[in-house]
């Protein structure tokens, strides 16, 4: 069966329509806890590759931290983390967010440090220098509609405190 040139124009047109259907049509906002869940996983696999403008994205301008840190000031601290060695494992652990209204969420979580070629937080620890800390923030939903972190308060964990 051949198909007319009117008929490959009609099918190629048919699909182009469908494909912006597809493309535009409005998706569904994620909640709170989703939303800031997602950010978090994307600065932490910017911290794994050492991309430290995308991890910084997720900060705010307005960023303040209970150690009296500012944005640039935690930059410092991340980059020294993040580039002191070869491999470097970001593992979060325990995520906690808890909506605080629709634009703001609260975060609990244990981040690890591994400088390792572990792939698994199991056997990260026997392999591994380890730093790991207990994080307690605030991401907020910003004018562009970004979720970026605007506070935060962290203490060093101790190896039991891990598992």
């Amino acid at each position: 069966m051949m198909l007319t040139r009117g008929q490959v124009l009609g099918v190629v047109v048919a699909l182009v329509a469908a494909g912006l259907v597809l493309a535009l049509w409005p998706r569904e906002e994620p909640g709170v806890k989703e939303a800031i869940t997602q950010r978090i996983v994307q600065m932490t696999d910017a911290a794994e590759r050492k991309d430290m403008a995308e991890l910084m994205d997720g900060v705010s301008e307005s960023f303040a931290s209970g150690e009296g840190w500012n944005k640039q000031q935690l930059k410092s601290v991340l980059l020294g983390q993040v580039l002191r060695g070869t491999w470097v494992r970001v593992f979060v652990k325990d995520l906690q967010v808890t909506e605080v209204s629709p634009s703001r969420g609260d975060v609990r979580v244990k981040i690890i440090f591994g400088r390792s070629q572990s792939d698994t937080l199991e056997t990260l620890a026997r392999d591994s220098v380890l730093s790991a800390y207990l994080i307690e923030g605030a991401f907020q939903k910003e004018a562009d509609g970004e979720w970026r972190a605007v506070e935060a308060r962290h203490r060093n964990m101790s190896p039991g405190e891990l598992f």
